[in-house]
């Protein structure tokens, strides 16, 4: 028996997207009136599985992530192509899979994650990867990017968030078991699912638990962090 996970991406000017768990990409135009719109542009990204993928700015990029036999875990796509020659660049990295992705504009960085906990971060503009480090000890399922580009957080199968600068990659704060309940399936059914992060370093973050939780990241002058169980 199969599996198939598909996940929704935000809207990006006027266009949205699936990812699946067979591996392709589908891209919809939301200004669509007829009833029963159809992608206009689908196609596989990679072998295995797709997980994730963030459009890049206002361009014609795409990125995704997701688990290819030939270890090509994360993709840089030009949607203004014909699928056949599509692949701008593929970047050999994160063994068994990257789970998650978020684009960085300012910086023009792109920041994945894998089953494995590494954390990957690229340089779009030299196509190259500039540093990758383990940030868990189990699968990065939820990543976010703060909106000042300061920090991103991220989320483990084992319920773990932690967050850290951009620049230099420093660990700047943990929450441990923030959503800590256990599955038979561990990069499934488990720990962080999802992680928001608004202006005023407010970390939104819901879990396999069934809670939604609401953090305030401490600041410079080391205000106590808070937190809110909303559900």
């Amino acid at each position: 028996m199969s599996m198939r996970v598909m996940l929704i991406n935000a809207f990006h000017s006027l266009q949205c997207g699936v990812a699946d768990g067979e591996g392709f990409l589908s891209i919809w135009q939301v200004n669509q009136t007829t009833s029963n719109p159809k992608p206009y542009l689908s196609w596989q990204c990679h072998s295995k599985t797709t997980s994730d993928f963030a459009f890049i700015t206002s361009s014609s990029l795409v990125a995704t992530s997701g688990q290819s036999t030939d270890n090509r875990n994360v993709c840089l796509w030009d949607t203004l192509v014909s699928s056949s020659n599509s692949l701008v660049h593929a970047f050999t990295c994160h063994d068994h899979g990257a789970t998650v992705l978020q684009y960085a504009p300012k910086h023009q960085l792109l920041i994945s994650g894998g089953r494995k906990g590494y954390i990957c971060i690229f340089d779009i503009r030299q196509r190259q990867i500039l540093y990758t480090f383990q940030a868990h000890d189990s699968a990065v399922k939820a990543l976010a990017l703060d909106p000042s580009e300061d920090y991103f957080v991220t989320g483990s199968a084992e319920g773990n968030m932690k967050v850290w600068r951009l620049t230099g990659y420093n660990l700047i704060h943990s929450f441990k078991n923030e959503h800590a309940k256990q599955s038979i399936f561990r990069n499934i059914g488990a720990g962080v699912t999802q992680i928001e992060t608004i202006q005023g370093n407010r970390i939104f973050s819901c879990g396999a638990d069934g809670t939604l939780k609401m953090r305030v990241l401490p600041n410079a002058f080391n205000i106590p962090s808070g937190i809110f169980d909303i559900l």
